[in-house]
């Protein structure tokens, strides 16, 4: 009963030493790993005063006596020394041995010194009434001091390689665990004994006592040590990834510190990867030929390709477009930097440049070019931002700019042509009423004068036309709003265009066979139609081609969706709420200057006497009260296409 007690005892106390530990190393990260490190000292320091008074439970059959040191003592200490391995790595371990070699060697000199000084004779010194008994302890103890001191110093080594060895053949961790501590066992006792017992008959007795009690407690310890790990599991550092012999490398050269710079280039190599990786810029390393070295993600998602392999190894000055425009060669950029080394950094190098995707798109992207040097070789290292849609948006700004202004323009222009046009008109009514007066009141019969009397009804009322087309580019409103047809409209208007003088003219006519109801003054929508068919005749008339030709469509809008370019005041419109009439001819055509003014009051192309330069600039005025638009499409010496676009009616006639 007593017996079994005592290693009740003995397992508690190996027990708690153990799990204290543990608590310790599980509390580091919030009290520091300094209470850690100091609790193990001390219970090395502690095992080894108790080694030397050789405590030893005596159970009375052979292999089952143990010492109390080594069993209940030294091996938590060993177990932590490998939780220690597992979860913080060989420069962790690598440390814990070195503080144990130094603190066993501070012991042995203390309890040499102390020892002389309990035997020192005389009145410097004062001996108290134990002195004698712990003299004879210090110095009974020097040869197991010296026998621990190796046998600790080599399980320190073997624990590691013993664990490591079987972690990588795949064992699992309680059996690594095990296996790690009972070999470490049995070197430990083999070279504790031979250094201790050498040439004695008690060196037998030590190798076989101890071995099942040992036994009994490793396994105990390594089930605790196993379920530590398995909760701590994240802590732990890739084991596969260490070598066997790591912790005698480590510790015999500078292996541990050419690991400790290694594992920081890395580190510092991976956070440059992940910063350049994910960035949203381009990236590019290119050689002295130009050829893509290597590339980050972004510029395989602007250049639409699938992996680095598409891409590393291309040209690319052979990947750039518009290089009339934009030039760009590599040894523009090379510079002298790879004659002399001596010389400072090339200045960056910003520029733009245009490239085309794997898909067929074109990028625009500024670039900034700068020399840097990888593994001692010189590269051209290339920052592109990809600046494609900001472009768009800046011209698309310009262009709105522009039209802001044109539009602003013809607002002044029209306000000044409405106010001039009504007072012209009303004198243009005087004359004509005094022209019929005259008529009505006089028999004229001098032909001469008669003549001239006509010539002025003819020019007043060419004159009277003209202040209608003013007052149709500056008026606001309608004249008379009403439901009606637009192909019926596009029919009647055929009908009253006829160029008699181009007798060889094809007009070719689409017009669709359902209704399309629009709302608005049929004169006027009539009016803007013919100027735009005068136009088309006047421009082939002046071609010179053999075949010339008027084509003419009315459809509904979605038929030319691709055209469909409302004014930025309106917006998010659809096509399935338009109607659209085009009007083409393939007659001289217009350059861009003369395309970008043809709505500017007066503006003609015509020669004297021909134009008045207010067809356009009424038919313009006109569209826009009935809440539509004009678009062009003009090319020189190929002709020009008219797209005159206009709101349905969705109620009633």
């Amino acid at each position: 009963m007593e017996t079994s007690i005592t290693c009740v005892l003995a397992l508690l106390e190996m027990t708690f030493v153990f799990v204290g530990l543990l608590i310790l190393h599980g509390l580091r990260k919030e009290i520091g790993s300094a209470a850690f490190y100091i609790t193990i000292g001390l219970l090395f320091v502690f095992t080894q005063l108790v080694s030397a008074t050789e405590l030893q439970v005596v159970i009375g059959f052979a292999g089952a006596n143990f010492y109390i040191a080594p069993s209940v003592l030294l091996l938590p200490y060993l177990a932590a020394l490998m939780i220690v391995y597992i979860t913080e790595g060989t420069l962790a371990t690598q440390r814990l041995i070195i503080g144990a070699m130094a603190t066993l060697g501070f012991y042995v000199y203390l309890s040499y010194l102390t020892g002389m000084q309990c035997g020192w004779a005389g009145y410097t010194i004062s001996q108290g009434s134990s002195a004698d008994s712990f003299e004879f302890l210090l110095r009974n103890s020097q040869r197991n001091m010296a026998s621990s001191t190796v046998a600790l110093t080599l399980d320190l080594f073997l624990i590691p390689i013993f664990f490591q060895r079987l972690r990588n053949l795949g064992c699992r961790m309680f059996f690594s665990v095990l296996g790690s501590l009972m070999l470490t066992q049995l070197a430990d006792t083999l070279v504790y004994s031979l250094v201790c017992f050498w040439g004695e008959r008690q060196m037998l007795v030590y190798l076989s006592s101890s071995y099942i009690a040992k036994a009994v407690f490793t396994i105990w310890l390594s089930a605790i040590a196993s379920v530590y790990l398995t909760k701590i599991e994240t802590e732990m550092p890739g084991h596969h990834g260490r070598r066997t012999l790591d912790i005698l490398f480590s510790f015999l050269g500078s292996y541990g510190k050419t690991e400790a710079l290694e594992r920081n280039l890395q580190e510092s190599e991976g956070r440059y990867r992940t910063v350049i990786e994910n960035a949203s810029d381009i990236v590019l390393l290119l050689n002295r030929d130009g050829e893509i070295l290597d590339a980050n993600n972004a510029a395989l998602s602007i250049f639409k390709l699938k992996s680095k392999k598409d891409i590393i190894g291309k040209s690319f000055p052979g990947m750039l477009t518009d290089l009339q425009e934009f030039p760009f060669t590599i040894d523009s950029y090379w510079g002298e930097a790879l004659m002399n080394k001596q010389q400072p950094a090339p200045q960056i190098h910003n520029i733009q440049l245009h490239a085309l995707s794997a898909a067929g798109n074109k990028i625009e992207f500024d670039v900034a070019l700068n020399m840097i040097e990888v593994e001692n070789v010189k590269v051209l290292i290339v920052l592109g931002r990809d600046v494609t849609e900001q472009n768009r948006l800046n011209r698309e700004q310009a262009e709105l700019k522009d039209e802001l202004a044109h539009a602003q323009r013809l607002e002044s222009v029209g306000q000044l042509a409405g106010g001039v046009a009504h007072d012209f008109n009303n004198y243009l009514h005087a004359i004509q009423g005094n022209l019929d007066i005259l008529l009505l009141m006089h028999d004229v019969e001098d032909e001469k004068v008669l003549k001239h009397l006509e010539r002025i009804n003819d020019i007043t009322s060419q004159a009277s036309k003209l202040t209608q087309e003013l007052l149709g580019f500056a008026r606001k409103g309608k004249y008379r709003e009403e439901i009606m047809d637009l192909s019926k409209l596009m029919n009647e208007t055929i009908d009253l265009f006829s160029p008699q003088s181009l007798e060889n003219t094809d007009i070719r006519a689409d017009i669709g066979k359902t209704k399309m109801p629009v709302k608005g003054d049929a004169l006027q929508l009539k009016q803007v139609f013919l100027n735009i068919l005068i136009n088309a005749r006047d421009a082939i008339d002046t071609s010179g081609k053999k075949e010339i030709r008027i084509t003419i469509e009315a459809k509904p809008a979605k038929a030319f969706s691709s055209k469909f370019f409302p004014p930025p005041e309106m917006e998010n419109l659809s096509p399935d709420d338009f109607f659209c009439v085009k009007i083409e001819d393939n007659g001289i055509g217009m350059d861009k200057e003369t395309l970008s003014r043809i709505y500017d009051p007066f503006f003609t192309t015509k020669p004297i006497g021909k134009g008045t330069g207010m067809g356009l600039a009424m038919a313009y005025g006109a569209i826009s009260n009935h809440h539509g638009w004009l678009y062009v499409e003009s090319e020189e010496h190929k002709g020009t296409a008219f797209y005159v676009f206009l709101p349905k009616h969705e109620g009633k006639e």
